[in-house]
């Protein structure tokens, strides 16, 4: 990407949305914590929105699930329209997709290595996880 701004990763994981950012140069990578208790799509994607307003956000990559031949999947199919929903909500920022395999392991397993304990890693599973999405978008873009 030749354009310099703040990349938004984000990874959908079952309670919590787990964000992340560059900073404006594309360079570092930071957890931006997660949503979570939003009841309607459309919520979580105003609040999706008023962060990158917030934070002048460039580009939204999306981790996306593939199989272990790197084929889609029910659930990649499914992240991929509800991108193409963000992207249209969201207007002049655009959505790409990265595969987003083993990163809530990694996530996982770099938590517990930092000696955070099951029930306290848990809550920062998707924050890492979405890190681990822009760390991989970053090293192949």
């Amino acid at each position: 990407m030749k354009n310099k701004g703040k990349i938004l990763a984000i990874d959908l994981g079952q309670a919590h949305i787990g964000l992340a950012l560059t900073d404006p140069d594309q360079v570092l990578v930071f957890g931006k914590g997660t949503l979570r208790g939003f009841k309607r799509l459309e919520e979580i994607f105003q609040a999706v929105k008023e962060l990158c307003v917030k934070e002048k956000v460039v580009l939204v990559v999306m981790g996306l699930p593939l199989d272990e031949e790197e084929n889609a999947t029910s659930q990649s199919e499914r992240i991929q329209r509800l991108g193409a929903q963000l992207e249209a909500f969201l207007g002049d920022i655009p959505v790409h997709y990265v595969d987003e395999s083993f990163t809530s392991y990694e996530a996982s397993e770099f938590l517990a290595s930092r000696g955070v304990k099951g029930s306290n890693r848990k809550p920062h599973e998707d924050e890492m996880a979405a890190v681990q999405i822009l760390e991989r978008y970053l090293k192949h873009k």
